[in-house]
């Protein structure tokens, strides 16, 4: 390395060059120019193209990155299908129903741990972990770990466990928090005075290159509960925890891919968790496309809110998940309102706002940042517009907002506030 002396010896040598050398400069993905911008439409757009390309590995991401759009038709229409024939609906007799909340809150008295889990590109699952943040901090449940968290790195990187209320929440902090609807349940979970850790696994941790599946889900599984163990539960013997993990990782027995995380922790720390499924009872845009067990718990029951459903004493579930959980919970099929999911509209402590939209060109992705935070934060909310669209509905928190739209190409600056009041 050239010190500040080497550098002006060398250009000395040159015949004192009067032009500056020329330092190697890394391309930057569109992944990369999101976090660094605050950018989401370029890698949306660009995984879009992958898959209308036909390439298969692009269809996961692009179904996970359009929930943070506010584009379900793509993030769970994607791999929406029609039953197979020869699928047949669960029978129900006998089975009884609960409110979901009300199930949980019960339930979690006796215990330290709740797991609850979601499909990584269903914003909705998100929505009802804010009301289970809601619903379990009057028992005393004050740390959520999230595996979305991103944990230590090969080098600097933000800690979650560093956040409190009233600090911005950036994008820095997680992969899936950047959906503003999970963004919204951290930050309320901070109002509510929660603390935060990460306890995936890291790249320490990791599995050798050459390792087969089942060693890598081993590796990673045991890793996740090690470090819930060092990170909160060790140093907090007497902590509450919210854990929010990815489908699987809430099986409290091994499959045939192995033993997951709820499982493990249960064996390291002794405590047996609460189990809170809901992964794979989601809802499909086209009701004839529901899984069969899900079709019969919304025929059987017509729920208005969410619900778990016991059947001979244990929890109703997927084939998948039956056995592997504490309560599994069924949401209601809701209808929009003003062009807005319906599940959203439904949560209590948000206010349908609705504002004005200048004229734009092309694709325009509307976005609602806390004034608090500036252009760092995570959106509040933030949804596409519809081509022409001059005013939209926004589902916000109290607080105080600006507004800007983010096209193909770049940022507006913000055209307008908005305050909600309470």
């Amino acid at each position: 390395m050239l010190t500040r002396r080497g550098f002006g010896l060398t250009t000395a040598a040159a015949g004192l060059a009067s032009t500056v050398p020329a330092w190697a400069q890394i391309p930057l993905t569109s992944e990369q120019r999101l976090h660094l911008e605050g950018r989401y439409l370029p890698y949306y757009l660009e995984l879009k193209s992958k898959v209308e390309a036909g390439d298969a590995d692009a269809r996961g991401a692009l179904s996970q990155y359009a929930a943070f759009l506010g584009d379900e038709r793509t993030a769970v229409g994607l791999y929406e299908r029609s039953p197979r024939a020869g699928d047949e609906r669960p029978t129900l007799e006998g089975a009884e129903s609960r409110d979901a909340i009300e199930a949980v809150v019960e339930a979690a008295r006796g215990t330290q741990v709740v797991i609850l889990n979601e499909a990584h590109n269903v914003s909705a699952h998100r929505a009802f972990a804010a009301r289970v943040v809601r619903a379990l901090r009057p028992l005393g449940f004050d740390w959520f770990a999230a595996e979305a968290f991103t944990p230590p790195q090969d080098g600097p990187a933000p800690s979650v466990s560093l956040y409190r209320d009233g600090m911005a929440f950036t994008r820095d902090f997680g992969w899936y928090t950047q959906d503003p609807v999970f963004a919204e349940t951290i930050r309320e979970a901070a109002r509510l005075g929660y603390r935060f850790r990460d306890y995936e696994f890291n790249w320490m941790q990791r599995a050798p290159d050459d390792a087969g599946a089942e060693a890598r889900i081993a590796m990673r599984e045991q890793a996740q509960a090690d470090n819930l163990i060092a990170n909160v539960l060790a140093p907090n013997p007497d902590a509450k925890v919210l854990v929010y993990v990815g489908y699987d990782h809430a099986m409290e027995k091994p499959n045939r891919f192995g033993t997951w995380f709820a499982a493990r922790l249960k064996a390291a720390s002794g405590i047996d968790p609460l189990t809170i499924e809901q992964a794979y009872n989601w809802l499909a845009l086209d009701p004839a496309n529901d899984a069969p067990h899900v079709a019969a718990v919304l025929d059987r029951f017509e729920p208005e809110d969410s619900i778990v459903v016991s059947k001979d004493g244990v929890a109703f579930a997927s084939r998948h998940f039956t056995g592997q959980s504490d309560l599994s919970v069924f949401h209601p099929r809701r209808p929009e309102v003003a062009g807005r999911p319906g599940w959203l509209a439904a949560d209590p402590l948000r206010r349908a706002v609705e504002v004005a939209v200048p004229r734009f060109d092309g694709l325009a992705l509307l976005q609602a940042l806390r004034v608090s935070e500036g252009p760092a934060g995570v959106p509040a909310d933030q949804f596409l517009l519809k081509p022409g669209q001059s005013t939209a509905s926004l589902m916000l928190h109290p607080g105080s907002y600006f507004l800007r739209l983010e096209h193909r190409d770049g940022i507006d600056p913000a055209y307008g506030t908005v305050d909600v009041e309470a």
